[in-house]
């Protein structure tokens, strides 16, 4: 597996790979309506402007993405994403390291779904705690729960 940065032509399979790799979340919080189901390409491409984004790639395919960019003192990593064929077999945990080694900031931020045992889980072995901030409502059954990582090498 390689991790390469995507460019704009990536973007119409990186969303693919979002809504399919999200589906299960948008069923656990019975609300086909999530944000990243709902992101458009436009929307997408824009957001590329302003984020690296990066790409796991098996025998020529994508099957991973995570996006990344800094905002304040931190860098906020968003959308890690994985086909479902691939996951638990560690990509997941590899993008989120390529985000953070792409930056070198005071800290590192991502949010997640409340419910989501596995990613929570997957956060913490990276090191990332949950913060005292309240937790975002984005719809009426999905709430963001923010988590944080100093920066250890600065």
């Amino acid at each position: 597996m390689e991790i390469l940065t995507a460019d704009e032509g990536d973007l119409p399979k990186i969303l693919e790979l979002q809504r399919l790799a999200f589906q299960e979340n948008a069923l656990r919080y019975g609300d086909p309506d999530t944000p990243p189901m709902r992101q458009t390409l436009e929307e997408l491409t824009e957001e590329a402007k302003h984020h690296i984004t990066l790409k796991a790639v098996i025998d020529g395919k994508i099957v991973g993405s995570a996006r990344g960019c800094m905002e304040g003192d931190a860098c906020h990593i968003s959308k890690v994403l994985v086909h479902p064929d691939h996951w638990n077999k560690g990509i997941g945990k590899r993008l989120v390291v390529a985000v953070e080694d792409s930056f070198d900031p005071a800290a590192y931020e991502l949010v997640t779904g409340h419910l989501d045992e596995k990613n929570i889980a997957l956060y913490k072995k990276l090191g990332y705690e949950i913060c005292g901030v309240p937790m975002d409502k984005i719809t009426n059954t999905l709430y963001f729960l923010h988590m944080r990582k100093e920066n250890k090498r600065i």
